[in-house]
């Protein structure tokens, strides 16, 4: 089975990447909110805001990198000895959407200790998936030819401590690929290049959600083989994003 913006969908919101040394602030804001208290899943890496070190526009792309270096120098009131740097982006207080079809072309890394995610998220949850949350593309360095695609919900997280996934077999960091969604009322659909890897209900997605970007470093999933770092730096690269919706 395959996917493409349907015929009776339009384009609302786009970033080609094509302008300036930043993501634009009209577009994206940095995601720096955890930086002090330490940031989920037990991840190791410092998210810099508008670091050129860590994010930037260069050749017509979106780069978000990951990096092993010291920070102690650069005085950051929110840093708490992480030996990693790396970027959030989100759309958060900028743009979201309520269903539609989405479509990133991205290459994601594949060094060890690495963990890239593409995916949706309400801009006011709480952090206890109300209203879902939707992995477009994930991936972890230490599986090189698998991108993962998971939704998670109240119901599957907390009362039997699962969720909905699926993989699939493909060499992020070698190309890039078109990762796309197609969330409607009925359902929400996940694929690569076109190719359908997941198929969920969507009843529980009730609500806008934001787009975010990042490269976080280990982890209980990113580090479970541990952290190589002579092979950092390693980035995400982003040629563009699109979303349409229904006319």
């Amino acid at each position: 089975m395959m996917i493409n913006p349907p015929a009776d969908y339009v384009l609302v919101w786009q970033d080609t990447f094509d302008e300036q040394s930043y993501p634009s602030e009209e577009r994206w804001q940095y995601d720096t909110a955890r930086n002090k208290s330490g940031w989920y899943n037990n991840e190791v890496q410092y998210y810099a805001r508008r670091r050129s070190a860590n994010t930037r526009i260069e050749n017509g792309k979106l780069i978000i990198q990951a990096q092993r270096e010291d920070l102690s120098r650069e005085r950051l009131r929110d840093w708490k000895g992480q030996r990693f740097s790396s970027a959030r982006l989100t759309t958060r207080g900028k743009a979201r959407w309520h269903r539609g079809f989405f479509e990133i072309r991205a290459k994601l890394p594949c060094a060890v200790g690495a963990w890239p995610a593409i995916w949706l998220f309400p801009d006011k949850s709480p952090g206890n998936w109300e209203g879902g949350e939707i992995d477009i593309a994930e991936a972890v360095g230490h599986e090189p030819d698998v991108v993962y695609h998971a939704v998670h919900t109240p119901e599957q997280n907390f009362k039997n401590g699962n969720h909905q996934q699926a993989r699939t077999t493909i060499r992020s960091c070698d190309a890039f690929h078109d990762y796309q969604l197609h969330w409607t009322a009925d359902s929400v659909t996940i694929a690569v290049d076109g190719k359908v890897a997941l198929v969920t209900d969507a009843a529980a997605f009730d609500r806008p959600m934001s787009l975010i970007f990042n490269v976080a470093v280990g982890g209980d999933w990113g580090g479970a083989e541990g952290i190589d770092e002579a092979a950092f730096p390693a980035s995400m690269e982003v040629e563009h994003v699109r979303v349409w919706q229904r006319s």
